[in-house]
């Protein structure tokens, strides 16, 4: 018996996997004319073939329904295989009918042409004797057409189930991802559509899974969206393809934190959708939305009427939607609304708002077409700061957002809570105060930039590369996309105080240029604030035993690309004083200072020094003159080169200098006097001091000329030695 059932088994097998090799074209033409009267309309076949396990029936290629004449003369479906089951009843009965239909990589075009009802319609309407088989898609597409126009909505990925039910009953089951033909959405989830329509009356639920609400902005219109957070839908439908009474509930937010009720009316023969709010009464709100081309062209607009709303239920519902703003207490009347079409509509007014640490006393919101203007406004700080704000939103192509706020005094810790935390040079500074204009102006795409000109005042200031940070006693700043200005600046740094202006232009060869004349000051207070900037410490194996390299330079150092002036009154440098104008180039790691004429105690020098930081401690390269240097009664001058590098203690006893010499009215005891002296000198400083030497030396007494040299003895003593010259 077994084996038996075995070759049965085997047998149905083969005989199931050879079924579609069967020739059996000749069913071609029987088969077109079957569906044919099954949904009521012409259909083609490009080629048949037989099934056995799927269900007896057949498969076929290339399937195109024709559509209902009323309805236009695009196919109503095409798909490139289609299952068909038989009736087997029907067939026992002789006659070829299908039990079932399953659409695979189909696409169907829903038409509802001017004066006629859906084609779905159409084809849900054929003979009574003649029923309609179960139909099926997978991963399919619908696309929308009205009248000769096709709609930019269609639905993507689509599973359908449409089946018969007794007394004429019809079972749906849909799903589907909504996308437009002319933009891409993403995160969008799929609408799932379940329940039953029966004599001209229909019952459905439709959900939407949790989709990102800047995809659903952007399914319904064809402006730029920029929304934050999620939404889902939940909706009972139920009615008459007209009139179709709606109730259900929209969450917002991760996890569903805003629950929306709503109630109202859908239009499927009119596209139309009218729906409305069920709020809590203490909100003393409502919400309105009006739709209508729901599937051409959606148009589509929302109402709120607000009659003295709790200001903090408002801004939870913004924060839901992404925007970033803090608890507030207050309230909101007005009423605002935005159509697809015509824009931003009406006013909301605000009165006694608190938020954080301001309050607001009343503001006037003005909404119109592509705009939404707020205040200008009064807002109060800590009851002693005060400012104006003013906000603009304009929508679509040249449009943006703009923050204004004046202040005759703010407190520096105030700034973040008014939006100004970027603004320039207010994003460095602590302490104090400020008081003037700002602008921020954000274009739909790209970076905002501010713009305005203000004074500050008290405030500390962090540089990269000081030891301290800069006391600001006053400066007044006027600052422009991509360009700064800070003059008249009044401030310290350590015990250093200066004044002067400083320039930023994004666009300049060299960004940063300043003029800074710095008060009396010593070399070493310098030194000690320039630190961060002079030398860098590497590692432990660094700095115990040598090892390894140099730490790299931080990149605000590499980066940094200045010129300017600085003027010293007088700048003490050991015992010697230092007054006059330095240029300097700053580009990354090499700082280059410029003199003429510059004052050292009563001798003047001019020339170039060069200072390299790109190692762990800085070398310094000066190339100049030094004139009039007070000795033995008469002055000295040098022309030539000096080296050193290190800082503190180490800088002076690195010195090493040699040049030209020049000299005049030398005093030499007992009582000659040396009328003119040439030659070279060198330099070089010891533990024990300075180590001069000078050769090749011409001196000029009376009417002699003398050479020879001067030497350093062990003794520290310098001894001339001159012999007469030929």
């Amino acid at each position: 018996m077994k084996r038996t059932v075995l070759i049965v088994l085997v047998a149905i097998a083969v005989f199931g996997a050879a079924l579609p090799f069967a020739p059996v074209d000749f069913m071609k033409g029987p088969m077109e004319r079957a569906l044919s009267r099954g949904l009521g309309r012409k259909v083609e076949i490009d080629s048949v073939s037989l099934t056995l396990f799927s269900g007896p029936g057949f498969s076929l290629s290339g399937v195109t329904i024709h559509e209902d004449p009323r309805a236009g003369i695009e196919p109503f479906a095409y798909a490139n295989t289609l299952d068909a089951t038989l009736d087997v009843l029907a067939l026992l009965g002789g006659s070829l009918e299908f039990s079932s239909l399953h659409f695979n990589d189909a696409t169907v075009n829903l038409v509802k042409p001017n004066e006629e009802v859906w084609n779905f319609q159409m084809l849900l309407d054929t003979s009574p004797g003649i029923p309609l088989p179960s139909l099926k898609m997978r991963g399919g597409r619908i696309n929308f057409k009205f009248g000769d126009t096709k709609a930019v909505v269609f639905f993507d990925d689509t599973d359908l189930d449409v089946s018969s039910r007794g007394n004429g009953a019809v079972e749906l089951r849909f799903s589907g991802a909504p996308a437009r033909t002319d933009r891409s959405l993403q995160g969008f989830g799929h609408f799932f559509v379940r329940g039953t329509s029966a004599k001209g009356q229909l019952s459905y639920r439709v959900e939407l899974e949790p989709s990102s609400l800047d995809s659903v902005a952007r399914l319904l219109s064809t402006g730029v969206s920029d929304l934050k957070g999620v939404a889902s839908v939940d909706a009972q439908v139920s009615g008459t393809p007209q009139h179709l009474d709606v109730k259900g509930l929209a969450q917002f937010g991760d996890g569903g934190k805003l629950r929306l009720d709503y109630k109202g009316l859908l239009n499927l023969t009119g596209q139309t959708l009218e729906l409305e709010s069920i709020l809590p009464p203490v909100l003393h709100t409502n919400l309105r939305l009006s739709a209508g081309n729901l599937l051409s062209t959606p148009q589509w607009d929302v109402a709120a009427g607000m009659n003295s709303m709790p200001l903090d239920a408002l801004l939870n519902i913004a924060r839901q939607v992404g925007a970033p703003v803090p608890a507030g207490q207050g309230t909101v009347s007005g009423n605002p609304g935005y159509s697809s079409a015509a824009g931003f509509s009406g006013n909301v007014e605000i009165r006694d708002a608190v938020v954080s640490t301001m309050k607001i006393p009343t503001a006037t919101v003005f909404l119109k077409k592509d705009t939404i203007l707020a205040g200008p406004a009064t807002v109060n700080i800590d009851e002693a700061d005060t400012a104006e704000v003013q906000a603009t939103y304009q929508s679509g192509e040249g449009g943006g957002t703009e923050w204004r706020v004046s202040t005759r005094h703010m407190g520096i810790p105030n700034v973040r809570a008014f939006g100004l935390g970027s603004a320039p040079l207010l994003d460095r500074i602590t302490g104090g105060a400020w008081r003037g204009a700002l602008k921020y102006q954000q274009p739909p795409s790209g970076t905002g930039a501010w713009s305005g000109d203000f004074e500050v005042l008290n405030a500390q200031v962090k540089v990269d590369g000081l030891a301290a940070p800069v006391d600001v006693q006053a400066a007044t700043v006027s600052a422009r996309p991509e360009r700064v200005a800070l003059t008249r600046i009044r401030a310290k740094a350590g015990a250093v105080s200066f004044s002067g202006d400083y320039r930023w232009d994004a666009e300049a060869a060299e960004p940063q240029r300043f003029r800074l004349q710095a008060a009396r000051s010593d070399l070493k207070e310098v030194e000690r604030l320039l630190a961060p900037t002079l030398t860098r410490s590497g590692g432990v194996l660094s700095r115990t035993l040598g090892l390894g390299g140099a730490p790299s330079a931080p990149d605000w150092l590499s980066n940094r690309k200045a010129e300017g002036t600085v003027v010293f009154d007088g700048l003490a440098v050991g015992d010697a004083s230092f007054a006059g104008t330095a240029r300097v180039s700053w580009l990354g790691t090499g700082v280059t200072l410029a003199t003429t004429n510059a004052k050292v105690s009563d001798a003047t020098a001019s020339g170039e020094l060069h200072v390299d930081l790109s190692a762990a401690a800085p070398r310094y390269q000066y190339t100049g003159t030094v004139k009039d240097v007070r000795y033995k009664g008469g002055r000295l001058d040098f022309d030539g080169k000096a080296d050193a590098e290190g800082s503190g203690a180490a800088l002076p006893a690195s010195v090493k200098a040699e040049g030209a010499l020049m000299g005049r009215s030398i005093f030499a005891p007992p009582d000659a006097e040396y009328r003119r002296v040439k030659g070279r000198f060198s330099l070089r400083m010891t533990p024990a001091g300075a180590v001069w030497n000078a050769l090749d030396l011409e001196v000029q007494q009376g009417a002699d000329t003398l050479v020879g040299e001067a030497v350093h003895q062990a003794d520290g003593k310098l001894v001339l030695k001159l012999n007469r010259g030929q």
